[in-house]
C-alpha cells in the first residue's frame, strides 16, 4: 500500500469511526444477529414449558425469515430513498417491540405469529441498512470497515449466549427474551441516535453503479444469490443445533454455551480478517477461502469424538469463520460489483435468498433429528454445499469501473468481464 494510499484510508476512518461504532453496535443488536444466536438457548426450555418439539420451537426462525422476504425489498428502496439513519431508528424501536412482544407468547400459534411481527417491524436493522451506512464513507478501507462493522454479530455470539443462559436458568424463558428487547431499546437506539449518520456527497461512489435492471439482468447477482442462499442454509442449520447437539453428547448447558460462544470469537476474527483480505485481493478467491473451511467443520461434527475439545473446539471455529465472512462478502461484492446507486435494493434481495436458506437450515435440521434421532445426515448434505458451491464464485470475473460517466452502459454492454 503506497504513502498516499495509507493517508487516505487513515482519514477515512478520521471522518467515519462515529458511523463504524454505531453500525458495529446496530448490527450486534440487529434482527440478523439476537435471534439467530439465541434461538438455541431456548430450544430445551421452551420444549420443557410446552412440551414442544426442536422443531417446532425452531420454525419460529423460519416464519422470521417469511416475515423478511415480504419486507427486505421494501426496506432496501427506502434505505436508498431516505438514507440508513430513518430506516434504522424505525426498525430498531420495532425489533425492540418485536423482542417483547415474543416473551409474552402462551401457544405455539402465537410464538410463530409473534416472530413474523418481529420480522415486519425490525427488519431494517439488518445488514442491509448498516452497511449501506458504512459503504457511504468508506471505499479504499471498505472491506476493513464492513469487517469491523459487521464483527458486532460476532460480539452478539460471545456475549449473548453465556449472558441469556443465566437469565433463562435464573429467571425463566421470557425474562431472556425482556433482556434481548431492553438491550436494543436501552443501548442500541440511542447510539444509533448520537452517532449514525448517512453521507451525501454529490459526485460521491453513492450516486453511481447499475440500475436495479442492469442488475439483475447480471448472471453474477444471480451466481451470489444461488452460492449464499445455500451456505446461509448450512451456517444457519449448524450454529443454533450446536448447544442441543453438545447437550445430546454429555455437555451441561452453561458448556454448551461457552461453545457457542467460541462460534461469536471466530465470527470476529472471520470479519475483520475477511474484511481486511477483500482490501487487497479479489473477493471471489477471498470467499472460497472462508467457505471451503466448514465442510471439514460439518465433518468433525458428524464423526468427531464427543470426549475430544480439540475436535470440538476446531469444528465451532471453522464454523464461525465463514460465517463471519458471508456478510462481509455479500456487502462488499455488491459494492463493487453493481455500485452504490441501487445498492439498498441489490443487496435486500440477495438477503431473500439469504433469508429464504437461513430460514429453512434450522427446521430442517430439527426434523432430521426428530426423524433420525441424529443431526449427522445434515451435517454431510451441508459439507457437500461447503465443499461445491464456492467455486461458482470464481466465474465472477473483475470489477465494473464505475469511475467514469459511461460506466454503467459499459457495465451492461458487458456483464462477463473476464477476471483480473
Amino acid at each position: 500500500m503506497t504513502v498516499s494510499a495509507e493517508a487516505s484510508t487513515a482519514g477515512e476512518f478520521r471522518a467515519g469511526w462515529r458511523i463504524l461504532l454505531a453500525g458495529l453496535t446496530g448490527a450486534m443488536f440487529g434482527i440478523s444477529a439476537l435471534p439467530f444466536y439465541t434461538l438455541g438457548l431456548f430450544v430445551k426450555p421452551l420444549g420443557e414449558a410446552f412440551g414442544w418439539s426442536r422443531e417446532a420451537v425452531q420454525w419460529g426462525f423460519a416464519v422470521q425469515m417469511l416475515g423478511m422476504l415480504c419486507v427486505a425489498w421494501a426496506y432496501g428502496i427506502l434505505a436508498d430513498k431516505w438514507g440508513a439513519r430513518k430506516v434504522a431508528l424505525l426498525s430498531q424501536i420495532g425489533l425492540g417491540l418485536g423482542l417483547l412482544g415474543i416473551a409474552a407468547v402462551n401457544s405455539l400459534t402465537h410464538w410463530y405469529i409473534a416472530w413474523f411481527v418481529l420480522a415486519l417491524l425490525g427488519a431494517g436493522t439488518s445488514p442491509v441498512t448498516w452497511t449501506r451506512g458504512v459503504n457511504g464513507w468508506f471505499d479504499k478501507a471498505r472491506g476493513t470497515a464492513l469487517g469491523i462493522m459487521l464483527a458486532g454479530t460476532g460480539l452478539t455470539a460471545v456475549i449473548a449466549p453465556p449472558l441469556i443462559t443465566a437469565i433463562v436458568a435464573d429467571h425463566g424463558w421470557r425474562m431472556g427474551y425482556v433482556a434481548l428487547g431492553a438491550g436494543v431499546l436501552g443501548l442500541a437506539l440511542p447510539l444509533t441516535f448520537l452517532l449514525f449518520h448517512d453521507r451525501v456527497v454529490p459526485g460521491q461512489m453513492a450516486a453511481v453503479g447499475l440500475s436495479r435492471a442492469q442488475a439483475f439482468r447480471d448472471r453474477r447477482f444471480w451466481i451470489m444469490l444461488l452460492v449464499f442462499a445455500l451456505i446461509t442454509f448450512a451456517v444457519s442449520g449448524i450454529i443454533p443445533s450446536l448447544v442441543p447437539l453438545l447437550g445430546d453428547r454429555g455437555f451441561s448447558a452453561a458448556d454448551a454455551a461457552l461453545y457457542a460462544s467460541l462460534v461469536g470469537l471466530a465470527v470476529i476474527a472471520g470479519r475483520i480478517i475477511a474484511g481486511m483480505l477483500l482490501d487487497r485481493f479479489w473477493a471471489p478467491a477471498v470467499a472460497v477461502a472462508f467457505l471451503l473451511l466448514p465442510a471439514l467443520s460439518c465433518l468433525l461434527l458428524a464423526f468427531g469424538s464427543s470426549s475430544s475439545p480439540l475436535v470440538l473446539g476446531s469444528a465451532v471455529v471453522l464454523v464461525g469463520l465463514a460465517a463471519g465472512a458471508e456478510f462481509d462478502l455479500v456487502a462488499f461484492m455488491a459494492s463493487r460489483y453493481f455500485g452504490m446507486a441501487n445498492y439498498g435494493v441489490v443487496y435486500s434481495q440477495l438477503m431473500v435468498g439469504m433469508l429464504l436458506g437461513g430460514g429453512l437450515g434450522p427446521p430442517i435440521f430439527g426434523r432430521v433429528f426428530d426423524q433420525t434421532g441424529s443431526y449427522q445426515p445434515a451435517l454431510l448434505v451441508s459439507a457437500a454445499i461447503f465443499a461445491l458451491l464456492p467455486m461458482l464464485l470464481l466465474s465472477m470475473g473483475r470489477y465494473p469501473d464505475f469511475s467514469g460517466t459511461d460506466a454503467a452502459t459499459e457495465a451492461k454492454a458487458d456483464p462477463g468481464l473476464s477476471p483480473a
